[in-house]
């Protein structure tokens, strides 16, 4: 971890000794979409025609009753990150790392610290609590001209460390550990290039519940603060005894990559499956009582992005993504007791003019996202389905000075609700589907509408050649008389 650090500093000591335009690659969409691929693959890496920079310090804070069963009151976050990518020595270098604290108020019906909304097993209560979350990200990449032009290698890795607590009864302390490790190849036939990678990935977790005041266990005066163990989507069991869980995973991925690029003709792809399998244990040092379960999810992803350029000033871009998650969930004697079955599917349309009057750039666009869920859990016959259409219109606007820029982003947004679809036998009622399932289906079960946006000053001389970007960004929906609204303060300098 330490040398990870140490090479992080150095890469940005070498970023600060470059004079480039990184504002345009951030806040211009077309730009952000295309860099985007960067960390996925060398392959995108080695496309870049110029270096980039980014320093961030950023608040946000967000509220409202219009949310899920698991969602907190309201939470604030911290956050300073940093990503470039650069030429060091003959490598090409990717790197970013983010330092981030984040405050969730009253959060109800969840216990655990790094979330996987389609993993059913953790530990939850019905008190609301108040969480502390704290976050250590590292990503790097690094790729190699093994032969002039036509071969490069690569290799990075990737670091997420998060320690999470609470301050109510029941009162978690969890610990996640996450490092992967990736080996990348690229090969440069003409105008087009083809990349393979694999990378391997272990996650490891300590969930230790505490209680300060031990009646709260087990007094039916405080059953709102009573322990329980999710299994599936419904399933639970009261776990007054077991206070540690551990987690075990290993994730296993492949990577192809493709780049094309003509005159006026830009294309890259990326088609990404992962393999993850995840060991818990609950109580694994006592000998009385262990309980184990298996839970394994196939990922899937496939996106490409095509960009054309008929004219210096005019640029037109089309992004298609498609991301799969199957997950099943074994019990030791019962086998498989749930499945989940999602996928989102998004497609976005951007026109890009710029000059468009005087010192005006305009982008407009269109951008609409498929999501659909399937739960089963086959042990009291809780099934969940549930589609949504998102769709969202986006004007982004730079007005470009010798000195400073100045950015606006509009974006209507509109969620309409496809299908929403629950079924709960009526003998297998529990307090987790009365708490969690039953909400968070009334939650999906109408349309909603809203606005996100941002605002912000750039000055291009405070600081030599580098650039200070001062942006007030937010996101508002609303539902049926009830609303949620996130606000962000942003302050950046590129590099």
């Amino acid at each position: 971890m330490r040398t990870l650090f140490i090479f992080i500093t150095l890469f940005f000591i070498q970023v600060l000794s470059a004079q480039n335009y990184s504002e345009r690659l951030d806040l211009w969409l077309i730009e952000k979409n295309k860099r985007s691929y960067v960390p996925e693959h060398i392959l995108f890496l080695n496309q870049q025609p110029q270096e980039y920079g980014r320093l961030s310090i950023d608040y946000t804070k967000e509220k409202g009753d219009y949310k899920k069963s698991q969602d907190s009151e309201s939470s604030r976050k911290y956050a300073f990150s940093a990503e470039g990518f650069t030429d060091i020595s003959k490598f090409k270098v990717y790197g970013k790392f983010t330092y981030a604290k984040t405050f969730h108020d009253k959060l109800a019906n969840d216990l655990r610290g790094v979330k996987d909304e389609f993993n059913p097993f953790y530990f939850y209560a019905n008190h609301p609590n108040n969480f502390q979350n704290q976050q250590y990200l590292a990503n790097t990449l690094f790729s190699y001209e093994l032969i002039k032009q036509r071969v490069f290698v690569g290799f990075g890795i990737d670091f997420n460390y998060n320690w999470t607590t609470g301050n109510n009864d029941p009162r978690p302390d969890v610990v996640n550990y996450f490092i992967r490790y990736k080996a990348d190849i690229a090969w440069h036939i003409n105008k087009h290039k083809i990349g393979v990678g694999f990378a391997y990935g272990k996650v490891t977790e300590e969930n230790n519940i505490m209680y300060k005041n031990n009646e709260y266990k087990s007094s039916n005066k405080y059953k709102e603060r009573f322990l329980n163990i999710s299994l599936g989507y419904g399933d639970i069991v009261l776990s007054d005894q077991n206070l540690l869980l551990d987690r075990k995973t290993k994730e296993n991925s492949y990577t192809f990559a493709h780049h094309y690029k003509a005159k006026k003709v830009e294309t890259a792809t990326l088609v990404k499956m992962s393999y993850f399998d995840q060991n818990a244990e609950l109580n694994k040092y006592k000998q009385s009582f262990d309980v184990y379960n298996q839970f394994k999810n196939e990922q899937l992803t496939v996106q490409s992005i095509l960009t054309f350029t008929p004219t210096e000033n005019n640029q037109y871009q089309l992004s298609l993504k498609y991301n799969n998650y199957d997950g099943k969930n074994l019990r030791q004697i019962e086998g498989l007791n749930y499945k989940v079955d999602h996928f989102n599917a998004n497609a976005q349309l951007l026109a890009s003019f710029s000059k468009l009057w005087k010192n005006t750039d305009v982008q407009i666009g269109i951008d609409h996202t498929l999501y659909s869920t399937i739960r089963k859990d086959f042990a009291i016959g809780v099934y969940s389905e549930e589609k949504q259409l998102l769709n969202k219109i986006i004007l982004n606007t730079i007005i470009d000075q010798p000195n400073h820029f100045y950015q606006f982003n509009i974006t209507p947004l509109y969620r309409l609700k496809l299908v929403n679809d629950l079924t709960i036998p009526e003998t297998q009622y529990t307090n987790f589907t009365d708490q969690v399932v039953i909400p968070n289906y009334q939650y999906n079960n109408d349309n909603a509408m809203g606005l996100q946006g941002e605002i912000g000053y750039g000055n291009k001389t405070w600081l030599n050649q580098y650039s200070i970007y001062l942006g007030l960004s937010g996101h508002y929906l609303q539902s049926k008389g009830q609303d949620r609204s996130s606000i962000n303060l942003s302050l950046k300098l590129y590099l």
